[in-house]
């Protein structure tokens, strides 16, 4: 019979739960480390290290001729031009091609990675000072005569910037990590464990940020201020204010308390009334500063807001459960005092221009409209309680804000404090910590699957109201085995919510591209996700990080490998019968639509007539396949391969016989740049009826 073909798009993702004869032929029936794209799918992004310096991915090397080369420069060299001020990393050894460093007349060529500045013909290259030889041209960015050295070097220069990049000092896990005004900022426990540490991401790496100290005072008469200088009237001693935070009472009534916030202080202040610079006795304190600290073993919580409506004051805040909850604005640390017995909030929220704190016990305290220092009755504060542990708080943009339990859901109503209740939005169907998160609508984990808000008022606690029901199996396997959820994170940019397991493994729900229903797949990393966030950089884009068990905090979504180890990633398409299911088929070959950028490994092979012991599976393919090109004239420049197709294509040849038919791909590769799948096409032709 004549030979026939179908083409079959990539659309569905995971589905473990179809029957095998029932499975859309687009679906899979089984993958890791690939995720649902709004072109098919797509072998997931890696991570890579991240302290503030360059990216691995980032990185590159120059090409550099000398002469009048007098001495070597060896590999990890630092070379300097000695007019320039330009400075770079010896990638290799330098090469001499003629003359002799004895003679000082060497010839040849150096390569360098880590380069600022820019190199100047004819100047000294320099390491400490002394003069190697000159620079003969000028650096040339990848300036490699052919493709293997290209290749060697560039991976050279990736690994050499790696190295470079350092763990948050201390001990333990990672207990927080935050992006605050365009830098990122890692919370570990000390050496010792006795404390956390706050760190700044800083081009030359993690740098710690002092935390300053805090002097408690009362009977405040007059304003205090940033930048004032704070007089002791019988010690003398003095310390320039960073912040004030003024808890209760009025400056005018000459009853405002509170504490002043300062870097540190020249002399020891004592029981005594406080002024600006001289003139009068403004406040009373009782005791000198007080150091700010943070307990060790917590795990952070975080939001960005501006309380005070003016332009610029956006501000961070967070918490861990062990500690007090602060304020962050670049400079100033602040500590946020509730009056409670247990100041350890656990959970935060910006609700209505509150500062929402929760706690042990399920209850919830936010501060005054605006004022998120001030915790009193007087200024609009209030306590609220749900009756169970809170495990997540989040403002909507319906208005309201969603407070979780571990076994129900509840909204805050109303447009103030006059006015807002508590309202049981389902109580069969809960909220597991650290899963709560946005994507157009509030989204969480509960023993079921992944929900939205709004399913979980319609359907309650049944499986037919989760997102991910098509890979329960999924969840029941993980939850037999006691592995736990540590954390989530969503992608604006992906259109994607992601869980991570404390195996490693993972998640991922896409929900973009228009669907009806959203496409769930499954990855595997390997070290474990403790902690998230999701943020901007200085140019306004989207950047994920986490921090794990290792100390290092990593950029997600970011470079081709696991931070320098290789990604295996696989799909398996569903057994396809192209539609007559009982009659054998003579299948001929496999071809997969691939957008590569420059090229990929993939590997190929098929199972046929469900992997039945009498139909063995096909040999194993290998391809390198290339897409990603455009049209000359209507692409932008440099945003496509000019020597490659638009689309890649992998054909195998199965040369199989079965009544179905299942193809899979493998991708292993530690540099190769993602890729992604857009359809498969099967050649085959049809045969007798099964007996």
């Amino acid at each position: 019979m004549a030979q026939q073909t179908k083409f079959f798009a990539a659309r569905g993702g995971l589905d473990l739960i179809t029957p095998a004869i029932e499975q859309p032929p687009g679906g899979l029936i089984a993958t890791n480390n690939y995720e649902a794209h709004p072109r098919g799918y797509g072998r997931s992004d890696g991570y890579e290290r991240y302290d503030g310096r360059q990216s691995p991915s980032t990185a590159s090397y120059w090409y550099l001729n000398f002469d009048a080369g007098s001495a070597a420069i060896s590999e990890g060299n630092t070379v300097d031009g000695g007019t320039s001020g330009a400075s770079g990393e010896a990638l290799i050894n330098a090469v001499v091609s003629s003359g002799t460093y004895g003679g000082g007349n060497a010839v040849g060529y150096i390569v360098l990675t880590n380069v600022t500045g820019t190199f100047v013909d004819g100047e000294d290259l320099e390491v400490g000072a002394a003069k190697k030889s000159e620079l003969n041209g000028t650096a040339v960015d990848r300036g490699a005569s052919n493709d293997t050295d290209d290749t060697t070097w560039l991976r050279d220069a990736m690994e050499t910037v790696r190295a470079d990049i350092g763990t948050v000092t201390g001990s333990g896990n990672i207990r927080g990590v935050w992006t605050y005004n365009s830098k990122t900022y890692a919370f570990r426990d000390n050496a010792g464990a006795t404390g956390v540490d706050m760190w700044e991401s800083s081009s030359s790496g993690w740098s710690q940020v002092a935390l300053g100290f805090r002097i408690p005072f009362t009977s405040g008469s007059a304003e205090f201020s940033t930048g004032n200088t704070l007089t002791g009237v019988t010690s003398g001693a003095t310390a320039t204010l960073t912040n004030v935070a003024l808890q209760s009472g009025s400056w005018a009534a000459g009853d405002a308390a509170g504490y002043f916030i300062m870097a540190a202080a020249t002399g020891t202040f004592q029981a005594e009334e406080v002024n600006i610079g001289a003139g009068g006795n403004l406040a009373t304190i009782a005791a000198d500063k007080v150091a700010n600290t943070l307990a060790a073993a917590g795990k952070f919580e975080f939001i960005n807001h501006n309380f005070t409506g003016h332009s610029g004051s956006k501000k961070m805040y967070g918490v861990d459960g062990v500690s007090m909850a602060f304020e962050y604005d670049g400079t100033a640390f602040t500590p946020i005092k509730t009056g409670m017995t247990a100041d350890t909030p656990n959970h935060i929220a910006a609700h209505k221009n509150h500062l929402f704190l929760s706690f042990t016990g399920g209850s919830v305290q936010h501060g005054g409209i605006g004022f998120p220092y001030q915790f009193t009755v007087l200024t609009g504060a209030a306590e609220l309680g749900i009756g169970e542990e809170i495990t997540g708080m989040r403002s909507d943009v319906s208005g309201y804000m969603v407070i979780g339990g571990r076994n129900s859901i509840n909204i805050l109503k109303g447009f103030d404090v006059d006015d807002w209740y508590v309202e049981p939005w389902s109580t069969e169907s809960g909220i597991i910590e650290w899963t709560m998160d946005k994507l157009g609508e509030i989204m969480f984990m509960d023993d079921i699957g992944v929900r939205n808000l709004s399913k979980a008022r319609e359907l309650g606690d049944f499986n037919l109201g989760t997102l991910t029901r098509k890979i329960q199996p999924i969840f029941e396997e993980k939850r037999n085995d006691g592995i736990t959820i540590t954390a989530s994170i969503r992608s604006r940019a992906k259109d994607m919510y992601r869980l991570f397991f404390s195996d490693g493994t993972g998640v991922s729900i896409y929900l973009g591209r228009g669907l009806k229903k959203p496409e769930c797949m499954a990855f595997s990393l390997p070290i474990v996700v403790h902690t998230t966030c999701s943020g901007e950089n200085s140019s306004g884009d989207e950047v994920l990080f986490f921090g794990s068990t290792d100390g290092y905090i990593y950029q997600l979504d970011a470079g081709a490998n696991h931070d320098s180890a290789e990604i295996v990633a696989y799909v398996r398409f569903p057994f396809n019968h192209v539609g007559s299911p009982t009659r054998n088929k003579q299948w001929f070959k496999a071809t997969l639509e691939v957008d590569a950028r420059p090229s990929v490994a993939l590997g190929m092979t098929a199972e046929f007539s469900y992997a039945h012991d009498d139909q063995p599976p096909a040999t194993e393919n290998s391809f390198t396949v290339t897409g990603g090109g455009g049209f000359w004239e209507e692409d932008n420049w440099d945003t496509f391969d000019w020597s490659a197709p638009v689309e890649g294509l992998a054909q195998s040849h199965i040369d199989g016989l079965g009544t179905n038919v299942s193809i899979a791909a493998l991708s292993e590769g530690t540099y190769d740049d993602p890729h992604r799948i857009h359809g498969l096409t099967l050649h085959y032709s049809m045969r007798r009826l099964v007996a």
